[in-house]
């Protein structure tokens, strides 16, 4: 993320240069520009951009099909956090073009940094959202409350997001952006800089890690003492007030590992966060990051959009559509695979004399191959 450089520009002087009623000018070379890399950025925020569209066009067909999977939080958690990586990946691949970046006003810098901002916000508090399910649901049991709040999710977390951000539109004596640098610089006193960057946008991302990679371990940890005792299993994570003592004690085993499948496979939507943002944020703590770290810090933001797509086709709520598209797919496989056996049989078996046996006895042989 092309934002790395915000809140550590200021302590970075141009060489020769002194500072002026207490700011710093924009360096003159920091680690210099992504370069080739830029191209890496480009697939794959393409592929991103792409994915993300699949699986908002996927919820919105399958939505139709069934309304009762509006009710469900993982769900519309992943379908806002594409909307959120499709509207970074966008601006990312603009921010990537140098060139076309030092043309922009400076309105329109900060229009952009805000607009960048509060999707990466989002998506984290989106993720939190999920974590909260998670920590009611799973370690603490209180399904209660997690139906209360789980409809406010999504409107929560944009609203939220936008809001916290919105000071990039004009915080700084002046916003522009550093070429030999590929990144964004708003001019402004040292520590006031330091400050309003963190509490506008770091705070928020680090204190969202941090939970995220709590509630990740815990889960783990929970889930590691149902694999020992039966006794405790839980029920899936968005239904577990419905599965009470003798209804898990009925449980097949079979049932129980698809139980347990359901909770682990839902864990991973609190460790994309932590994937992607973890180097953003250490780049940030940094006086001078190395250049590896710049690279990084703009390529794992832009996988957020293909990491969701993953999580999202194992979402337990599609097990039931994900499994009938395989079975058609295997299904007009082996109709294609019949089908071309026949024309062979046929074009094998055309020069040869018919025989002389009832229909019967080819009706009895077709059978035959049809069951082999």
């Amino acid at each position: 993320m092309n934002q790395i450089v915000l809140s550590i520009v200021d302590v970075v002087p141009r060489e020769g240069s002194a500072p002026v009623n207490g700011t710093k000018p924009p360096p003159a070379n920091l680690h210099g520009v992504l370069g080739d890399w830029a191209v890496v950025g480009y697939g794959i925020n393409i592929c991103s951009i792409v994915l993300s569209a699949v699986v908002i066009l996927t919820t919105i067909i399958l939505v139709f099909k069934n309304r009762s999977l509006i009710a469900r939080p993982s769900i519309r958690i992943s379908t806002s956090i594409a909307a959120c990586d499709m509207v970074y990946s966008v601006c990312q691949m603009f921010v990537f073009n140098n060139d076309y970046m030092k043309t922009l006003s400076e309105v329109r810098l900060r229009v952009m940094l805000w607009i960048m901002s509060g999707a990466s916000v989002s998506f984290v508090f989106l993720s939190t959202c999920m974590g909260i399910q998670l920590l009611l649901t799973v370690l603490t049991r209180n399904s209660h409350w997690a139906g209360v709040i789980q409809p406010y999710y999504e409107v929560t977390s944009f609203l939220l997001a936008f809001l916290v951000t919105h000071p990039y539109l004009y915080i700084g004596k002046a916003a522009m952006w550093i070429p030999s640098a590929q990144v964004f610089y708003l001019k402004d006193e040292v520590e006031i800089s330091r400050r309003n960057l963190w509490l506008i946008q770091w705070m928020w991302i680090f204190t969202g890690i941090i939970f995220l990679f709590f509630v990740a371990i815990f889960t783990y940890l929970k889930m590691s003492q149902v694999w020992r005792e039966a006794s405790a299993t839980h029920g899936a994570p968005e239904k577990l007030d419905l599965l009470d003592t003798a209804t898990l004690n009925a449980l097949s085993e079979e049932r129980k590992k698809y139980i347990r499948s359901v909770t682990l496979r839902v864990t991973c939507y609190p460790i994309i966060p932590i994937i992607t943002q973890t180097l953003l944020v250490v780049g940030n703590l940094l006086a001078a990051p190395p250049y590896w770290l710049f690279v990084l810090s703009n390529v794992l933001p832009s996988t957020q959009g293909t990491l969701n797509f993953f999580v999202y086709c194992m979402n337990p709520a599609l097990d039931v559509y994900r499994k009938s598209l395989i079975t058609r797919l295997r299904g007009t496989r082996k109709k294609k695979v019949e089908r071309f056996d026949r024309l062979s049989d046929s074009e094998s078996t055309r020069h040869l004399p018919s025989p002389s046996l009832p229909s019967s006895a080819f009706s009895a042989q077709k059978d035959d191959y049809t069951y082999v």
